[in-house]
């Protein structure tokens, strides 16, 4: 189960890593911090499952999640999976099937709880995609020598997906969560005051919109392993090992924290849920009316929304992007990777799923899939 638990310090004994509580809440940019796009596009839906091969590996989760990326998630995952399947990721011939990705090379997995509206006692399945922003946080001189690529096989989970009743002012010490309405509120939100549905009741602008959107805020700074300098990949809750920027420490020109010192991009994910088709299938009235939507966590209040990001992007295409990319485009005539591929950035690209899943049915549903329903896994392709 997702719970949201404080960042924590770390500490090292003879090389082993021993986490302990630290306070640390996203924090407004740094004045003399700058954020810059490198590349956002949408990445199609591939499945809905109740599988978390983070939090319930090898077996069932205990809720739907929609599912986004590589085509290989499952109830486990490994190194291999992440990687190209050629050893070479600049021909991207023969796999296309590969990821939901339009940028091929990028073979990451994203998930998220899964969205209903209940209408007459049935769970309708909302459909969904996602769309990932990676940008760097740097100063106004431009130097992005600080900013690694991910690591291979970093995973990170944001949100908690225990919670099922609306934030109050005093819950601060959460992650970076909002609920937008596209390009209505897209720039006026914050997670403190957006963080759950409670501002979209009785929401006129709620109308005029097709999707909602989920924004989830990932951390750029990771812990380090004191003997080799290497960032650390993954902690027991996926989480600690991870932590939001900090103001900028001129002595260790640095915006993260000493405890996590290693400066990777910001991963920016809106998964949009489709008003639409729910719209013509169930009414309009009904969709909006917020009260009858819910998270396939049981959450009615919107303030359980996470995410799970597994990296499978290649180190030298990530590192290019970082030094010699801006929105996708060559940074002062330096040559960009992202040239060389075509790429819309609005497809809706879908491709085969073959995985295997729990053997149930997702949607039209008189009850949501919880843990203590049968878990049964099967070959059986979808």
């Amino acid at each position: 189960m997702h719970r949201v638990s404080k960042y924590r310090f770390v500490f090292y004994s003879s090389c082993s890593v021993v986490f302990a509580t630290l306070l640390l809440v996203p924090i407004v940019q740094p004045a003399n911090a700058a954020s810059e796009r490198l590349f956002a596009a949408n990445v199609g839906h591939l499945v809905d499952a109740r599988l978390d091969p983070l939090v319930s590996p090898g077996s069932c989760a205990s809720h739907v999640h929609s599912v986004f990326g590589n085509a290989l998630f499952g109830a486990d995952i490994t190194p291999q999976m992440l990687l190209d399947p050629t050893g070479d990721w600049k021909d991207i011939k023969g796999k296309y099937n590969t990821t939901t990705s339009e940028l091929i090379p990028n073979l990451s997995m994203y998930w998220a709880p899964s969205m209903y509206i209940v209408k007459d006692g049935i769970y309708h399945l909302v459909p969904s995609f996602a769309r990932p922003y990676y940008r760097i946080t740097l100063r106004s001189d431009g130097d992005t020598s600080r900013i690694n690529a991910f690591p291979p096989f970093l995973r990170m989970i944001v949100g908690d997906a225990s919670r099922k009743e609306a934030w109050t002012s005093e819950d601060i010490d959460r992650d970076d969560i909002r609920w937008k309405l596209r390009t209505i509120n897209r720039n006026s939100t914050n997670y403190l005051q957006h963080g759950d549905w409670s501002y979209l009741m009785n929401n006129t602008d709620l109308a005029n919109i097709d999707e909602v959107e989920l924004k989830l805020r990932f951390p750029e700074c990771l812990a380090v392993n004191s003997c080799t300098g290497d960032p650390i990949t993954k902690s027991e809750d996926w989480r600690s090992h991870a932590a939001y920027i900090s103001g900028w420490d001129r002595h260790r020109q640095s915006f993260c924290p000493i405890t996590h010192p290693y400066q990777i991009p910001m991963l920016d994910l809106e998964v949009r849920y489709k008003l639409d088709p729910m719209r013509e299938l169930l009414g309009v009235d009904h969709v909006n009316d917020v009260s009858n939507w819910i998270l396939s966590s049981g959450d009615k209040s919107g303030a359980g929304g996470h995410a799970d990001f597994v990296n499978g992007w290649p180190t030298e295409l990530m590192q290019n992007m970082i030094q010699n990319c801006t929105d996708a485009m060559s940074r002062g005539g330096r040559e960009c990777y992202l040239d060389q591929f075509e790429i819309n950035g609005r497809a809706n690209k879908k491709v085969p799923y073959h995985g295997k899943v729990p053997r149930e049915k997702v949607d039209n549903l008189t009850n949501l899939l919880t843990a203590a329903d049968e878990c049964v896994v099967t070959s059986q392709t979808i």
